[in-house]
C-alpha cells in the first residue's frame, strides 16, 4: 500500500510542470490508490451495518421476552407450557441469528480480501507505469550537457539561457553529480526511492561492473 508521504510527493510533482505521459501515469496511480482505500472503507461500512442489525435483533428479542413475561403474568396456569414452547423457538431464533451473523461476517471479510487483492493488482500495474514515466522524465547531467551543447540549442532556448544551462551542467559534472538538480527531477528521484528504485545506486553498480570488466585478468 502506498505511504501517505509518497502520495503527497506525487501530488506535489503534479502541481509543477511535468510532461503529458508522466502526468497521466501519476493521476492514474493516485486514482487507483484512492479506489483501493475506498474498497476497504466499504467493507468496514458493511461490518458496521451488520453490527447495527445485530443490535436491532437484540432489541427485538428483549421486547419479545417482555411480552412473554406479560402473557405469563396474565396466564399463570399456562406459563410452564408456554415457556416450554417458547424456549425452543427462542433458541432456534438465536441459532439462526448466530449463523446469519457468522455468514455475513465471512462475506464481509471475503469482500475485503477480494477488494484488497484487486486493489493490489491494479496498484501494481499503475505503479509500474508511473515508475517507467518517472525514469523517462529524469534528465541526467550527460543529457543536459548534450542538449545545451548542441548547435541548435541557442536557436531553441536562446543564447543567454543556453549558456547558463551549459555552464550549470558542467558544474554538476565537476561535482560528480549524475542527474539534473531541478525540483521536478529531484522529486521524481525521491518518489522512485519510495518505490525501491534508487537510480544513483544502480548507476554506481553499473559503473563498478564496467570497471571490473575492464580490469585485465591476472
Amino acid at each position: 500500500m502506498a505511504k501517505n508521504e509518497t502520495v503527497e510527493k506525487v501530488k506535489s510533482l503534479l502541481e509543477g510542470h511535468c510532461y503529458g505521459p508522466l502526468r497521466e501515469a501519476a493521476e492514474k496511480w493516485l486514482a487507483v490508490a484512492d479506489e483501493k482505500y475506498d474498497v476497504k472503507d466499504k467493507a468496514g461500512k458493511a461490518w458496521d451495518k451488520l453490527n447495527e442489525a445485530a443490535d436491532k435483533f437484540s432489541d427485538a428479542s428483549l421486547k419479545f421476552n417482555e411480552k412473554m413475561d406479560q402473557v405469563a403474568d396474565k396466564v399463570a396456569d399456562a406459563v410452564d407450557d408456554l415457556s416450554e414452547k417458547a424456549g425452543p423457538a427462542l433458541d432456534k431464533l438465536g441459532d439462526y441469528a448466530e449463523k446469519l451473523t457468522d455468514k455475513t461476517a465471512s462475506a464481509v471479510e471475503k469482500l475485503g480480501d477480494a477488494g484488497e487483492k484487486a486493489g493490489d493488482a491494479a496498484e501494481k500495474l499503475a505503479q509500474g507505469e508511473l515508475i517507467k514515466q518517472l525514469k523517462e522524465g529524469i534528465c541526467s547531467v550527460g543529457d543536459l550537457i548534450e542538449t545545451f551543447g548542441a548547435k541548435e540549442a541557442a536557436e531553441k532556448f536562446g543564447d543567454e539561457f543556453t549558456a547558463k544551462m551549459k555552464e550549470h551542467a558542467e558544474a554538476l559534472k565537476e561535482k560528480g553529480e549524475k542527474f539534473c538538480d531541478c525540483d521536478a527531477c529531484k522529486k521524481a528521484r525521491s518518489i522512485l526511492k519510495d518505490f525501491g528504485e534508487d537510480l544513483e545506486e544502480k548507476i554506481d553498480e553499473l559503473a563498478d561492473k564496467v570497471d571490473d570488466a575492464d580490469k585485465p585478468e591476472e
